[in-house]
């Protein structure tokens, strides 16, 4: 029983580990292919053309490499959606700051030197 165990966590284990490395895997196949130094299957070469056009060129390349960067930053830097909705909205609505008693005596005191 552990023997299972310990095989289904290697199999989940290696399956996480071949996820995170997707991208950089099917930007260097696909450069293989384009060089010529693997012959792509058809599967393969649906797989690698990533901007769907049919034909495996340098274009998929640079599509595969903008995808992981941007799932990169995604990872990296998750925006926080209240603060962002926030920031949106007083800017929106164009919110001015909460006064506080000090901006009140300033006034008055402008006021009165007015006067």
């Amino acid at each position: 029983m552990k023997k299972i165990f310990t095989l289904l966590f290697c199999v989940v284990a290696v399956s996480f580990a071949a996820s995170a490395d997707n991208y950089a895997n099917r930007a260097e196949q696909c450069i293989n292919a384009l060089l010529g130094k693997i012959s792509p299957t058809t599967l393969m070469i649906n797989n690698l053309d990533a901007n769907n056009d049919g034909a495996l060129t340098i274009d998929d390349v640079t599509t595969i490499i903008d995808e992981d960067l941007q799932a990169q930053q995604t990872r990296r830097a998750p925006a926080k959606e209240n603060e962002i909705k926030d920031m949106v909205n007083n800017m929106l609505n164009n919110v001015p700051p909460t006064p506080t008693i000090d901006d009140v005596t300033d006034a008055v005191d402008k006021k009165l030197k007015k006067d």
